[in-house]
């Protein structure tokens, strides 16, 4: 009996271990889920996040830097394939910069001009099967921009 007392707490800690070894943090797989994209091994996430409460209107605001110039240009080259290039039209763009301005006081704010490839879902046409009258670009979207001059992932997530 003592050792199963033993054991057993050893072997949830190992599990739980394992399994955030392997399968990387939950922002990181939330990430990936939403962009379609896999972050590479050991990329920094920084986040701010006002989600909360019951009905989990908030907006996330995220930044992802790689260190290892191979890993980024690995995510570069992923995302390329699957994203669109810049130029942002600019009225989207005004709308998402504001809104990480207003969002993402702890994190660095968006570049200036967009360089590199950007990605927007709208997933309140998703789920409704059209879009906002009150709010069409930000209600309930995925936006990201990969800057690739500072090799730098930018997400802002809206839940209005």
């Amino acid at each position: 009996m003592k050792r199963l007392l033993i054991i057993l707490p050893l072997a949830v800690l190992l599990c739980g271990i394992l399994t955030g070894w392997l399968g990387g943090s939950g922002m990181e797989r939330h990430l990936e889920k939403q962009l379609g994209i896999d972050l590479p091994a050991g990329a920094a996430i920084t986040y701010e996040d006002s989600h909360g409460g019951f009905h989990g209107d908030g907006v996330l605001t995220v930044l992802v830097e790689c260190s290892d110039p191979d890993k980024a240009e690995g995510l570069i080259d992923d995302i390329s394939q699957r994203w669109r290039e810049s130029p942002i039209e600019p009225e989207l763009w005004e709308q998402f910069r504001a809104a990480w301005r207003q969002n993402g006081e702890q994190i660095p704010p968006l570049p200036e001009e967009p360089r590199g490839f950007w990605f927007y879902r709208d997933r309140f046409q998703e789920q409704y099967g059209k879009k906002c009258e009150f709010n069409p670009v930000l209600q309930n979207c995925t936006f990201a921009l990969m800057d690739t001059e500072q090799g730098r992932l930018y997400v802002l997530e809206t839940d209005f």
